[in-house]
């Protein structure tokens, strides 16, 4: 399969991935809501509002407050899978553009950013292995979400080194997209339908925003 094969390739799959999350999100809301029986205590859109601001801050969630590592290594995770996703967009670019890299002063940052990314990656797989509660309690889709999405950042940590690995880059991403509804990793969509219910729950009853 050539180049163009492979980028069609991939905008299928991400296609079929958005269709697929989407589905699930409608489905998600297809039972209907509760309405409120209590009195409105405080605001939904403060809380909202605060849930996607001040409430994301390490200071406003124990689970990251206790866990400092772990929380700048998941921090340095996603940044490198951002900036992997921007490498692709660069690769899907039309086939005259060939395998020309970006810019050198994009592509150094590029590379510190996924080289982070492995880093988290890599760290939080072997602390789920290694760690005997968390050990206990992880399924195959833990470690499989957690393999393909850092191959995906290392392949274009590579791809940002070698413009010949643009083709192993494109096949990772279409593994990555294909199995993104089918595991954990559809929480990338799945964060801000619950995030905004959230806040909207709790500002409505006055517990959000948090008074420290």
């Amino acid at each position: 399969m050539g180049d163009a094969g492979l980028r069609l390739g991939v905008a299928i799959c991400a296609v079929l991935a958005a269709v697929a999350l989407l589905l699930q999100v409608v489905r998600t809301r297809s039972f209907g809501t509760r309405p409120p029986m209590a009195e409105a205590q405080g605001s939904a859109l403060r809380g909202i509002l605060y849930a996607f601001g001040p409430g994301m801050a390490p200071s406003a969630k124990e689970s990251t407050r206790t866990h400092p590592v772990v929380y700048a290594l998941g921090v340095g995770y996603h940044l490198g899978i951002f900036t992997a996703f921007g490498v692709l967009v660069w690769s899907m670019r039309d086939a005259a553009a060939g395998s020309a890299l970006p810019p050198a002063p994009v592509r150094q940052v590029a590379l510190v950013l996924t080289a982070l990314g492995m880093i988290g990656g890599i760290s939080l797989l072997v602390r789920r292995a290694r760690g005997p509660l968390l050990r206990a309690i992880s399924i195959p889709d833990d470690y499989l979400a957690n393999l393909l999405t850092t191959a995906f950042i290392a392949l274009a940590g590579l791809r940002l080194l070698a413009g010949s690995l643009e083709r192993a880059l494109l096949v990772g991403a279409m593994l990555l997209l294909l199995y993104i509804p089918l595991g954990k990793i559809r929480h990338c969509l799945f964060f801000f339908p619950a995030r905004w219910n959230l806040g909207r729950h709790y500002g409505r009853r006055g517990t959000f925003p948090l008074r420290h």
